[in-house]
């Protein structure tokens, strides 16, 4: 098990990244990174246990409409997101995918669960 490390090891720079000890770490604070990636670690063994996530993980989670798998260096998801708790209702490409399940209609991305809406047809290679 890797420990948080303590503020005395991590500073900010002027381009929104965290230097720690030699690592640079672009964008989010190295805790912060660790409490994510956690939560991930934690969603993908409950997956692989029960098959499927807990409806209590799907209850809260914003639903994403429209929405096709991209590819980036590492697959995503794009569409138009309602009620997402930061970035409200709009179009998005969300943080790497780790795990989709579109028969049963749930996503789970680095940052959270999502539930699926319709399917994007087009990007798809489906008529709409």
């Amino acid at each position: 098990m890797v420990d948080e490390p303590d503020a005395t090891t991590v500073s900010p720079f002027e381009h929104g990244g965290f230097i720690m000890r030699s690592a640079i770490f672009l964008g989010d604070d190295p805790k912060q990174i660790i409490r994510r990636t956690r939560a991930l670690s934690d969603d993908i063994a409950r997956i692989l246990a029960d098959g499927v996530p807990a409806e209590s993980d799907l209850a809260e989670a914003p639903i994403l409409d429209h929405w096709v798998v991209i590819g980036r260096r590492t697959p995503a998801l794009a569409g138009a997101v309602a009620g997402h708790p930061v970035l409200g209702d709009r179009s998005i490409i969300t943080s790497d995918l780790f795990a989709l399940d579109d028969e049963a209609g749930w996503a789970r991305t680095a940052g959270r669960f999502y539930r699926l809406g319709r399917p994007g047809g087009a990007a798809c290679g489906r008529d709409q």
